[in-house]
C-alpha cells in the first residue's frame, strides 16, 4: 500500500509570551479537519470535536482517513469523522475509489464493508488488491483455506471456495517474441487436486484441470503457458486447458522469448511454441535476450550456436562469447585457434590466432609473433584486423579512445569510429585535462589536431572562422585566442580574446571574454566597452559568464573600470556602456518579484541599494538596506533596515504602517498573506499582501494549515481553514481573511521533555555548525579582537591585522599593503578592498604557509574543492550579502584548520536569552517532547515551556562544550 502517514513536521514560526483568546466563531467544515492537543491528533467539524486527540498520525484519502495510535491503524470517515474501525489493526489497505478496505491483525486478514461498517466473518491468510483490466480496474483477492475475489465495491466476483487464488499473467502464444506485448491477467483457483482458470471479464471458469497444481511464475519472463505439476512431474498448460508439454519432466524453467528450459533424467533440453527444439540430453542450454531466434546447447567441452530462422548450427570450444548479438568469438573445436563467425553465416575472421586479450580496454587478437590486432567495436564492420601493433594505452581514464604503439609509430583508435590515425612516426598523442580533449601532434607537419571522446575532430586547435552575425566572424584558435573579423574587409577589428560568443534573444550582443572581464560588441562589430568593462561571474559553472537583465528596452549589467575599486550598475546607451550608479559597490545582481525586475547593488559593509525602472528611467528606489527578500507569487518586497523589517513596493514605497521583527509570505497558491512578528511582544499576526493589517499580533505561532497537516485540504471546497495558530495553551484555525474558525486546547498537561546526550556521535548538528561557521560556538580571544558594535569590515581587518602581526588598530590599507608585501595577494596600487580571489589566496597561505603560484582559474578550482566558493546573486537568492562578514567567517574557518588556530580556539558559553538562529538550530535536535524529536513537532512549544526547555538545554551544552570541541579537533586534525 502506498501510504503517507503524517506524524508531524516542523512548519511553524517560534513566538513569545502566553496570551488568551476568547472563543472563536463556530465554523462548519466541508470535511473534518485535524487538530492538535498535547501533541496528539484529533478531528473536528469546526463546531465540535468529533474525536478525542488520541492519534499519533494519519494519512488522508479521498473519502477516508487512516489514523495511527500506539502503532496500530484505524479508519475514519472524512465527512463525519465517524470511526469506521478502531485503531486495532497492524495494517489497513484502502481500495482506491472503492467501498471496502483490507484490514490485518497478526497473520490474519479481513475485509471491511465501508458502507455497512461490517467485517467479513471469514479470516484469511492474505488479502491483496490487484489491477486486473480496464473492465475491472481494481479487484481484491482474499486468500486462505477459503478464498474469494471481490471488486472494489465489495461485489463477489469469484464465490468463496476451499482453496487458493493466484493472479497469473499469460501472453498470446503468437506474440511471445514481442517484447512490447503485454500479457493478460487472469485469476486461477487451486484446490487439493485441481486448478481452475477464470475468465478476466465474466469470471466464469475457462477450464478446470484435474490432478494438477500450479507452479507460480512470480517475476519470471513473459509466457503463454501455466507451469503445473502432475504426478510429481512438470508440464505446460495453455489458456485452453490443454497440455502443450506433457508433465513428464523433472523441472521446467521459463526463459526469454518463449523458450522453456527442460530438465530430464539424461540432461537439459529446450522447448518453444509446441516444439522440442533439442531433447533434454545436454549439459545446459541458453538463449539470447536480443536474438529471439538464437539458442545454444552445451556439452562438457563445446558450445553450439543454433539459428532458428536459418536452421544452422555452429560449434566452438567451450568459452566462446557473442559479440554484438551477431558474431561469435571462439575457438575451433579441432585446432583450438581463435576466430570470429557470424551466427548462421560465414567466417569473418579465420580461426588462425593462438590467443585473445581483453576486455576491458579492447578485444584483441594476438598473432603467433606477439603482434596484436583490434577486434572492431560495436556497430563497426566485422573483419580481420588490417593493423598490427605492440601495445595500447587508454586515454583520459576511459576506454573509448586508445593510443596505439607499434615500435616508434603511434596511432589513435576510437571504440565508436574505428581507426582515426593508423600508427605512424613523428606523432605524439596526449590528453589535455583542462579542455578534456585528445591532442594529436605531428612534428613533421607541425600540426595539432584535437579529438573529443566521441572520435570527432574539435577544430579549436586550428585557425578557423565562424560566422557570428551578418557583419562579423571570429577567427583564431584556442591557443592563440580569437579575434573579430569584419566580413566586408576581411580585416581583424578586435584584440584577441580567450572566447567569443553571440548572445541572441532580446540582447543581441557579441560577448568577448578575457580572464576576468568581458567586452561587448554590437552585431556590426562596434565596441561598446571602451572605458567600462563587464566583470565575469567567477566560480559559478551553472551560470553564464556575463549576467544582465533588460528593462524598458535597456540592457543593464555590472561594470568596472580602471582606477575604480568597486563595480557600478551600467546600461547600454548611445553606443557605449554608461554608469547608472557610482563605482562603489561589491556586486550587482538581478532579482525579481512576481511583476517587476530589480537590480540589487551590494556594498562590502552588507548594505544594499535597489534600483528599478520607472517610466523608462532607472531609479534608486531603496538605499542602504540591510537585506531584501522576494517571495514567489508576491510582487512586494520585504526590506530590512537595521533589525526591523517592512513591506515595500518594488517602486520603493513603504506599505506597512509599522516595522516588524520578522516577515514571511504564506501562500496556498491561490491566496496569500504575510505573517509578521511584532517588534515589542514577539507575537505573530497576518498582513495582507499590500502590507495592511489583517489580524492583530496575538498568536505565538502561525503557519499554513497545509504545511502543518500536509496533503490535507481541497482548496475549492467551502469552509476550509487556511492557517493554523497557537496562542498560549490554545490551538486554532483561521480562514483566508484571518477570521478565527475554531479553537481548542493545545496543551492540557505539561509535556514530558527529555534530552539526547551531547556526544560527537549523537550530536551531528554540532559538527555541521563547526564546519559552517565555528564563530557561533568558538572564540579566538588570543590574540584576536572582538569589538562590539563595529561594522563587519572593521572587525575583519582588525583580526586580519593581528594574524599578520600588525597592531589591531591597523586599518584596511595597512593590512592590504602587508598582504601584498608578503606576496599573499597581488600587488595593486589601486586596491582598496578584498575580493574572493584574495580570500582564496589567503586561505591557501594559511593552509600551506606558501604563496600561491596558481592561475586565477586554478585558484578558483582549488577553492571550490575546499568549499570556499559562495554563489551569490541568483534570481531567487535572498539578498543578505555582507561580504566582510563572509570573509570574517571564512578566515576563522580556515584558522581552525591550522595548529595555531586549534590552540587559540576556546568554547564559547551560550546564553538562552541571546541564542542566535544558528545556535538554536544546532541545539533543538537534541530535544524530545513526549518522546518525539523536535523536528517532528507540528507546532512549537508554548513560549513559557520553551523558556524552561531552552535554559536547560543551554546549561547542558555549556557543561559539555569544552569536551565537544576537543573531540571535534581530534576528529578533524
Amino acid at each position: 500500500m502506498n501510504r503517507k502517514i503524517f506524524t508531524a513536521c516542523t512548519a511553524f514560526l517560534l513566538g513569545a509570551s502566553v496570551a488568551w483568546l476568547p472563543a472563536a466563531q463556530a465554523a462548519s467544515f466541508s470535511e473534518v479537519q485535524p487538530y492538535i492537543t498535547d501533541y496528539k491528533i484529533g478531528f473536528t467539524d469546526g463546531a465540535k470535536l468529533v474525536t478525542s486527540p488520541v492519534y499519533d498520525g494519519y494519512s488522508r484519502y479521498s473519502s477516508y482517513t487512516t489514523v495511527t495510535k500506539a502503532g496500530k491503524y484505524g479508519l475514519l470517515d472524512n465527512k463525519t469523522g465517524k470511526e469506521m474501525t478502531s485503531a486495532i489493526w497492524d495494517n489497513i489497505e484502502l481500495i482506491s475509489s472503492g467501498k471496502i478496505a483490507i484490514v490485518q491483525k497478526g497473520g490474519w486478514f479481513q475485509y471491511l464493508d465501508l458502507t455497512t461498517g461490517k467485517l467479513s466473518a471469514t479470516k484469511y491468510a492474505g488479502g491483496h488488491a490487484y489491477y486486473l483490466s480496464a473492465e475491472h480496474d481494481t479487484v481484491v483477492a482474499m486468500i486462505g483455506q477459503t478464498s474469494t475475489l471481490l471488486d472494489s465495491s465489495g461485489k463477489v466476483l469469484i464465490p468463496p471456495f476451499a482453496g487458493k487464488l493466484s493472479m497469473v499473467q499469460l501472453m498470446d502464444p503468437a506474440r511471445e517474441d514481442d517484447q512490447s506485448a503485454e500479457p493478460v491477467r487472469y485469476f486461477l483457483g487451486s484446490t487439493t487436486n485441481q486448478i481452475t482458470l477464470y475468465d478476466p471479464v465474466t469470471f466464469a471458469p475457462i477450464f478446470t484441470l484435474k490432478n494438477a497444481s500450479l507452479i507460480p511464475n512470480e517475476g519470471g519472463p513473459k509466457t503463454a503457458y501455466l507451469k503445473v505439476r502432475s504426478g510429481g512431474k512438470e508440464g505446460l498448460v495453455g489458456v485452453d486447458g490443454k497440455y502443450a508439454l506433457a508433465p513428464n519432466y523433472k523441472a521446467l524453467y521459463f526463459l526469454n522469448n518463449g523458450f522453456v528450459r527442460v530438465e530430464g533424467p539424461k540432461g537439459v533440453g529446450l522447448w518453444k511454441g509446441g516444439k522440442m527444439l533439442v531433447e533434454p540430453q545436454y549439459a545446459d542450454v541458453g538463449t539470447e535476450f536480443t536474438r529471439p531466434d538464437v539458442y545454444t546447447t552445451l556439452t562438457n567441452d563445446s558450445i553450439t550456436y543454433h539459428s532458428l530462422s536459418k536452421g544452422t548450427a555452429q560449434t566452438f570450444k567451450k568459452g566462446a562469447e557473442m559479440l554484438e548479438s551477431r558474431y561469435v568469438l571462439g575457438q575451433d573445436p579441432k585446432t583450438g585457434l581463435y576466430g570470429i563467425a557470424e551466427i548462421g553465416g560465414e567466417t569473418l575472421v579465420p580461426f588462425a590466432y593462438p590467443r585473445v586479450e581483453g576486455p576491458p580496454a579492447a578485444r584483441l587478437l594476438v598473432r603467433s609473433d606477439g603482434k596484436k590486432g583490434l577486434i572492431p567495436g560495436w556497430g563497426q564492420p566485422m573483419a580481420e584486423p588490417a593493423v598490427w601493433f605492440d601495445s595500447l594505452t587508454t586515454i583520459g581514464g576511459t576506454y573509448s579512445m586508445l593510443s596505439i604503439q607499434d615500435g616508434k609509430r603511434i596511432g589513435l583508435y576510437s571504440d565508436s569510429k574505428g581507426w582515426i590515425l593508423e600508427p605512424q612516426e613523428n606523432t605524439v598523442i596526449r590528453y589535455d585535462e583542462r579542455s578534456n580533449r585528445i591532442l594529436v601532434e605531428n612534428s613533421t607537419e607541425h600540426t595539432t589536431t584535437a579529438y573529443g571522446f566521441d572520435g570527432r575532430i574539435i577544430h579549436d586547435t586550428e585557425p578557423r572562422e565562424e560566422a557570428l552575425t551578418d557583419y562579423v566572424t571570429t577567427a583564431g584558435s584556442i591557443e592563440k585566442g580569437y579575434v573579430l573579423v569584419d566580413l566586408a574587409s576581411k580585416q581583424p577589428i578586435s584584440k584577441a580574446y580567450r572566447s567569443i560568443y553571440y548572445e541572441g534573444g532580446e540582447t543581441k550582443l557579441i560577448v568577448a571574454l578575457d580572464e576576468k572581464v568581458a567586452d561587448l560588441y554590437t552585431p556590426q562589430g562596434e565596441l561598446l566597452t571602451k572605458d567600462i568593462q563587464i566583470p565575469l561571474q567567477q566560480g559559478q559553472m551553472s551560470q553564464a559568464p556575463v549576467v544582465w537583465t533588460q528593462m524598458d528596452n535597456h540592457v543593464y549589467t555590472a561594470g568596472v573600470k580602471v582606477g575604480s575599486a568597486g563595480v557600478a550598475l551600467v546600461q547600454i546607451a548611445d553606443g557605449q556602456l554608461q554608469p547608472v550608479s557610482d563605482f562603489e559597490y561589491a556586486s550587482v545582481s538581478a532579482t525579481s518579484t512576481s511583476g517587476h525586475k530589480l537590480m540589487v547593488l551590494q556594498r562590502t559593509d552588507g548594505t544594499s541599494d535597489v534600483w528599478t525602472s520607472e517610466e523608462g528611467q532607472m531609479t534608486r528606489t531603496l538605499e542602504q538596506v540591510s537585506s531584501i527578500e522576494t517571495a514567489n507569487g508576491l510582487d512586494n518586497l520585504f526590506v530590512q533596515k537595521g533589525t526591523a523589517w517592512d513591506v515595500y513596493s518594488p517602486e520603493g514605497r513603504r506599505l506597512s504602517s509599522q516595522s516588524y521583527r520578522a516577515l514571511k509570505y504564506l501562500t496556498t497558491g491561490k491566496t496569500g498573506a504575510i505573517a509578521y512578528q511584532d517588534q515589542q511582544t514577539g507575537l505573530y499576526g497576518l498582513l495582507k499582501e499590500d502590507g495592511t493589517v489583517l489580524t492583530a499580533a496575538k498568536f505565538e505561532s502561525i503557519a499554513l494549515a497545509k504545511d502543518v497537516f500536509p496533503g490535507q485540504w481541497d482548496e475549492a471546497a467551502g469552509g476550509i481553514p487556511t492557517y493554523v495558530y497557537t496562542m498560549g495553551q490554545q490551538f486554532g484555525y483561521l480562514d483566508r481573511e484571518g477570521q478565527e474558525l475554531f479553537q481548542t486546547a493545545f496543551l492540557t498537561k505539561k509535556p514530558t521533555i527529555t534530552y539526547r546526550p551531547m556526544t560527537m556521535q549523537s550530536f551531528p548538528s554540532y559538527a555541521s555548525q563547526m564546519r559552517q561557521n565555528p564563530l557561533e560556538l568558538l572564540s579566538f580571544d588570543q590574540p584576536y579582537s572582538w569589538p562590539a558594535g563595529v561594522p563587519s569590515e572593521q572587525k575583519f581587518f582588525a583580526n586580519l591585522a593581528l594574524y599578520l602581526g600588525l597592531p589591531k588598530e591597523a586599518g584596511r590599507q595597512e593590512v592590504l599593503t602587508e598582504l601584498a608585501a608578503k606576496g599573499i595577494i597581488p600587488a595593486n596600487p589601486d586596491r582598496v578592498a578584498v575580493n574572493d580571489e584574495d580570500m582564496f589566496a589567503l586561505s591557501y597561505f594559511m593552509e600551506t604557509g606558501q604563496v600561491s603560484k596558481m592561475t586565477a582559474a586554478q585558484l578558483w578550482e582549488w577553492a571550490g574543492k575546499r568549499g570556499l566558493v559562495v554563489e551569490r546573486g541568483k534570481m531567487s537568492y535572498y539578498q543578505t550579502m555582507d561580504l566582510y562578514r563572509e570573509y570574517h567567517e571564512m578566515f576563522f574557518r580556515e584558522l581552525l584548520r591550522t595548529p595555531a588556530g586549534k590552540q587559540a580556539a576556546k568554547a564559547k558559553s551560550l546564553s538562552a536569552a541571546t541564542l542566535t538562529a544558528a545556535q538554536q538550530q544546532m541545539l533543538t535536535p537534541m530535544i524530545l517532547v513526549n518522546g518525539k524529536a523536535w523536528e517532528e513537532l507540528a507546532l512549537p512549544l508554548p513560549q513559557a515551556e520553551w523558556a524552561n526547555v531552552s535554559s536547560t538545554l543551554v546549561d547542558q551544552y555549556n557543561q559539555q562544550a569544552a569536551q565537544l570541541l576537543a573531540a571535534y579537533l581530534k576528529q578533524n586534525p
